[in-house]
């Protein structure tokens, strides 16, 4: 899903009024339609059932006059909490608030915050409504809810059985990053116009609403196909657009050779988590360069897998070299140990190589001791941290990084020329270039030791492959959200393993291809 910021929807609003001559009253007709549709689909046919819409004076307030209007001329009992001052609306949200007002809706100006008798009408008629729309606010929100918004806008809390719903982004979050307001509506359906704002998936705003419907208020969709997103979701639609074709004259040899810099003493599981994941993306070959003390015991664990004892120094460098040689990517450091040996092993490979390297966990925090190692590899990394590497990385705590995920990820991304896949429970994938996209499907069943390892893999064989690095970055986390999804399906939340994850991984790839 394309993901526009609140700018760019408007600039293409104005374009459509100026080049196709649709004034901005139709428009608004538009969206309120698409939020009355949106509410009958869900709640069902009027009946004499009550509707509250609370409204403000811009345009967010008028999309809701029209939703209101249409309800009523569909049977429902509308009322509106109109907060402000008639007399401040803009010229199209007063054109629809009189024609609501013309077909007998009921409306009550709020001018100051509600209290006694107030309050309690206020909240009498939420009570006993089917659906409200909260159209308070919007997405030219600047700065914290005032009143009386604020104090509408905090009824909204989830107190109600009602079907709430947002017109465009639920009043009080901020559609560019998702910070509440001080105050932020709590809905069940966020119908936002012509595309999803940044805001709804961004720091707090998934944790305000539930479901998201894109509506078309008469945008042509080709001009917001032209238009160049402020960011995007990771969705299967998106995995299978970018899942490489498979040809079934190929051979091994056309399908990469991944080298994986993985395991020690006590991790050696992160290793084969991270080549098993690699295999199953499709990769031709893949060899594990692993510690001389646990080589023995790796070797035949996947059959599929070639194992050799690597280690860092300068005796090792014609080795090193050898074990590079023809390698169509490396994935490094899930398991691999922090100690001199290694921190000189990944500083040699990233300097001996020209092929795309994925770093990740042991990796990580030898690059945060050690920054500039990346230089010679500028251009060709994925970092793939969770919060605690990445606040290592920056210097900064895992507080800080998690107030501003997206900036974080952009900052680190600009300044190692890399792109930063931020783990979490809604996994941020970041290019040097700003672009960046996000996977909405938070799950608690990936919430255990080695799901990582196994995103490593993943990119780490799509990267063998030849996709370029923010596109196999994209496909992985795609693909471990998918399997994780089947995980979840048969496990629960708790008992799944990464291990099972594997075992998961090829049924989601397998949907995708059919």
């Amino acid at each position: 899903m394309k993901i526009l910021a609140p700018e760019q929807v408007r600039a293409l609003d104005q374009r459509a009024m100026k080049d196709l001559g649709l004034p901005a009253a139709v428009l608004m007709e538009n969206a309120g339609r698409a939020i009355a549709d949106a509410i009958v689909r869900r709640v069902g046919p009027a009946n004499g059932r009550h509707i509250t819409v609370l409204a403000g004076t811009g345009n967010n307030g008028g999309d809701g006059f029209v939703a209101a209007r249409v309800l009523a001329d569909r049977g429902f009992k509308a009322e509106v909490f109109l907060a402000g001052e008639i007399d401040k609306m803009t010229p199209e949200t007063a054109l629809h608030f009189h024609a609501m007002k013309k077909l007998g809706v009921d409306v009550r100006v709020v001018k100051e915050p509600p209290r006694g008798p107030e309050l309690q009408n206020l909240r009498r008629s939420l009570g006993r409504s089917a659906a409200i729309v909260d159209a308070l606010a919007g997405i030219g929100l600047q700065g914290e809810l005032r009143e009386p918004v604020r104090t509408l806008a905090a009824q909204l809390d989830g107190r109600y059985r009602a079907l709430v719903v947002a017109a465009d982004i639920p009043s009080g979050l901020s559609a560019t990053d998702g910070r509440p307001q001080g105050v932020a509506v709590v809905a069940q359906l966020c119908v936002s116009m012509a595309a999803a704002k940044p805001g709804l998936f961004l720091g707090d705003g998934p944790k305000y609403w539930q479901e998201l419907e894109i509506a078309d208020i008469g945008v042509p969709a080709a001009w917001i196909a032209a238009t160049e997103p402020s960011g995007q979701t990771i969705d299967a639609a998106l995995a299978k657009r970018l899942l490489p074709p498979r040809d079934d004259q190929g051979y091994k040899g056309r399908f990469g050779h991944l080298f994986v810099l993985a395991g020690s003493p006590g991790k050696a599981g992160a290793a084969l988590l991270s080549c098993g994941s690699a295999l199953r993306t499709g990769v031709g070959l893949c060899t594990l360069g692993t510690s001389g003390e646990i080589r023995g015991r790796l070797e035949g664990s996947i059959p599929d897998l070639m194992v050799e004892a690597v280690r860092g120094g300068a005796s090792e460098i014609k080795r090193i070299e050898k074990l590079l040689l023809k390698k169509s990517a490396i994935a490094a450091g899930p398991g691999l140990g922090t100690s001199a040996s290694e921190v000189d092993l990944i500083q040699r490979v990233l300097a001996m190589t020209d092929v795309p390297v994925v770093l990740d966990a042991d990796a990580l925090q030898i690059l945060a001791g050690k920054r500039d190692m990346a230089t010679p590899a500028a251009g060709r990394l994925v970092l793939t941290p969770h919060p605690g590497e990445m606040a290592v990385l920056m210097g900064k705590t895992i507080e800080a990084v998690e107030a501003d995920r997206l900036g974080s990820a952009q900052q680190v991304a600009t300044e190692l020329q890399a792109v930063v896949v931020l783990k979490g429970a809604r996994t941020l994938v970041v290019a040097p270039n700003g672009q960046w996209a996000l996977c909405p499907d938070a799950n608690a069943a990936l919430a255990k030791g080695g799901t990582g390892d196994v995103l490593t893999g993943l990119i780490g064989g799509l990267l063998a492959q030849g996709l370029a690095l923010f596109d196999a970055a994209l496909l992985g986390v795609a693909l471990h959200s998918l399997a994780g999804q089947r995980l979840r399906a048969q496990s629960g939340l708790r008992a799944g393993l990464a291990s099972e994850l594997l075992d998961c991984l090829p049924a989601a790839i397998a949907a995708l291809e059919s």
